[in-house]
């Protein structure tokens, strides 16, 4: 039961202090984003191995953030989180020094190990904070807060390489986290886990490793090599094994890193469920976009850059409304509301032409980032509200872990439906590989990409089925 339906002394510094978190994780992101094409010059190296300057985080994180809520419940989320800062600044420092495409992805990992434990342990320290009534909204700031850091990262990452270099940008991750380290360690007021050490399942964290990172690495390479090719089957096989493996062990264990009973409550589950699909069909639009705008449209990086982020400013707009509306009225309509608006969205995204107006495709955008805002902060809020608090950690790490698998699964299916129409329609796997080449094929390129939209949207759909089902009116919070 909660003591009082007002928030706890300081909370709001709280909550300034895990948004600086989210921030700072979003400006990372988007700024090494931008950097790429600098990074796979100055390093001569290939887009395939650039690649894992993302990929390593990316799966780092998947592989981690679980296991590191769980820890933050048995521990302390208080110490978990300020060690996040403390090694996300010395990922940051080292990638700055790196010399080699190998050190950059090795202390990626490094910075990633950080990230984790901010973004792991950050949420579920603002859902124990605030009371039910007031969780949504709080939850709704963080996620704005974190967009305007997807805004920040492509204009002022993008300056600083043009202006001091890409080593800058991890410079300017020092100061921001030195500041969020500071404040974590002066404000955080919640007490360490006291009493008897429970034990911590490291066999369930090394399996669920496995499973993730296996499975992501045959869908990276299943578009290059084809589903026959050993390492891809190999690979496949390895993550089956580990799966069935980690379930056996989540079973049996006496502190699993990921408790199976959690999918019994069906606000938890739908939940997870409809986050896992929207970020699949998201990520899939966030990578073919610019290779629509930018190589047959002919827009400038700059030009691009203005109209990607129309969905981000809806987002920081309306997701702290959203949070606060979902306060009031639960997060079903809201979740099903937001979910069917960006079915919409797609659906125009996918029937784009050839002499499309920055309008016409700016406002689906816009409006993808209207169902975005209406759906995750109440999701947020209905997942994390639906379990009881020992397990809020845990059930935070399941949303980040589940929207990052989503976000991988979405980018390498949408490459491997595009590759294969266009190979069906006659381009050569050099052709196909290069996106130079597809202006040459415009027509070829527009109904590549409005197929493989409107395939991947139908994913989406199931993401309003089961937000319309997740239960009555108003969760249990």
């Amino acid at each position: 039961m909660e003591k009082s339906a007002r928030p706890q002394k300081g909370t709001h510094l709280v909550l300034l202090n895990v948004c600086l978190a989210q921030f700072l994780s979003a400006l990372n992101q988007r700024s090494v984003l931008v950097a790429l094409p600098t990074l796979t010059r100055h390093f001569q190296t290939s887009l395939t191995t650039i690649q894992w300057v993302i990929l390593a985080y990316e799966l780092t994180s998947i592989g981690l953030v679980l296991t590191l809520g769980r820890l933050g419940d048995l521990f302390g989320r208080r110490r978990m989180y300020q060690s996040g800062f403390v090694l996300f600044i010395a990922g940051s420092i080292l990638c700055s020094f790196s010399q080699s495409i190998t050190q950059m992805v090795v202390f990626r990992v490094l910075q990633a190990v950080g990230g984790s434990l901010l973004l792991a342990n950050g949420r579920a320290i603002v859902a124990a904070a605030f009371p039910p009534e007031q969780r949504g909204k709080a939850l709704g700031i963080t996620s704005m807060a974190f967009h305007v850091g997807f805004l920040t990262g492509p204009t002022l990452g993008g300056f600083l390489i043009d202006t001091a270099g890409w080593r800058s940008i991890f410079y300017l991750n020092v100061p921001v986290g030195l500041i969020g380290a500071f404040f974590a360690w002066a404000h955080l007021t919640e007490p360490e886990k006291a009493g008897k050490r429970e034990a911590v399942d490291f066999r369930g964290a090394i399996l669920l490793l496995f499973t993730n990172t296996s499975f992501l690495y045959a869908l990276n390479q299943l578009p290059h090599r084809g589903v026959g090719h050993p390492a891809v089957a190999a690979f496949l096989a390895v993550s089956l094994v580990s799966l069935f493996l980690f379930i056996w062990n989540e079973l049996r264990t006496e502190a699993p890193i990921l408790s199976l009973t959690l999918f019994r409550n069906r606000i938890f589950t739908s939940g997870i469920l409809s986050l896992f699909f929207i970020s699949s069909t998201q990520a899939s639009i966030q990578f073919l976009m610019p290779f629509y705008l930018q190589d047959i449209l002919g827009f400038t990086p700059t030009q691009m850059g203005w109209m990607i982020i129309a969905n981000s400013v809806v987002i920081v707009m309306v997701a702290p409304v959203a949070g606060w509306l979902s306060d009031r009225l639960g997060s079903r309509l809201l979740c099903t509301a937001g979910a069917a608006l960006i079915v919409v969205a797609q659906f125009y995204i996918a029937s784009l032409t050839l002499t499309a107006s920055i309008p016409q495709i700016v406002l689906p955008l816009a409006v993808s980032g209207l169902g975005w805002a209406l759906f995750n902060s109440p999701n947020q809020s209905a997942v994390l509200g639906s379990v009881g608090k020992e397990q809020t950690g845990v059930a935070s790490g399941m949303t980040i872990t589940t929207a990052r698998v989503g976000i991988s699964v979405g980018m390498a299916l949408s490459t491997a439906i595009f590759a294969y129409g266009l190979a069906s329609a006659g381009l050569t796997q050099a052709e196909i590989e290069s996106p130079s080449a597809w202006a040459s094929s415009p027509q070829i390129f527009m109904r590549t990409f409005n197929h493989t939209i409107h395939i991947v949207n139908g994913f989406t759909l199931l993401a309003v089925l089961f937000s319309a089902v997740r239960g009555r009116k108003k969760d249990r919070n």
